[in-house]
């Protein structure tokens, strides 16, 4: 590779880590052609991409970016899993992938500044979607409304019930006598 293709992939991996939410180191040592293809094909269904660059290259293309703490991670055969969605879907995908193919192996990575290492990685895929969690934080907010509409509708159908048992009283006492008077 000469230098002015170096530069170009340098300045082409600062723009990837400019535009990513999340960033994971991941060594492919013994993978093949095919299965990198499938664990490309997984990525890009939660918003993400696998791109495998020179570490000499990837290291310099971190500076100056949120991600370079992903320096230290960068020995051996590895790979970029770059994530442009939920970072949660995105750890979720690569665990299972590693999970399933033992060769791929997560070192650690980087989301909204923040590094984690491979197991806050897991921690972080066993996390449910953000859209899981504001379903839960809604159910929570709407749960005491429910309850204080069920507090304040309990007078008015005791109410109601009382009337009703008087009503349904009133009228037996009125049938027999109703009967009463025919005979």
């Amino acid at each position: 590779m000469e230098r002015h293709e170096k530069e170009q992939a340098v300045a082409d991996l600062h723009g990837v880590f400019r535009d990513v939410q999340t960033a994971v180191v991941a060594e492919y040592k013994g993978l093949s052609v095919a299965e990198l293809d499938a664990l490309r094909r997984e990525l890009r269904e939660v918003g993400g991409r696998y791109r495998v660059a020179k570490n000499s290259l990837v290291s310099l293309a971190v500076e100056g970016t949120p991600y370079l703490s992903l320096k230290e991670l960068l020995t051996g055969q590895n790979g970029l899993v770059l994530g442009y969605g939920e970072a949660v879907d995105l750890a979720k995908a690569v665990t299972r992938y590693a999970k399933e193919h033992e060769q791929l192996t997560i070192k650690g990575g980087v989301t909204e500044g923040q590094f984690l290492d491979a197991a806050q990685i897991e921690a972080l895929a066993s996390l449910p979607s953000r859209d899981a969690l504001r379903a839960q934080l809604l159910g929570l907010l709407s749960q005491p409304a429910t309850q204080l509409a069920g507090v304040l509708a309990a007078p008015a159908s005791q109410l109601a019930r009382v009337l009703n048992a008087r009503q349904e009283q009133a009228d037996a006492q009125a049938s027999p006598q109703a009967n009463g008077a025919d005979a």
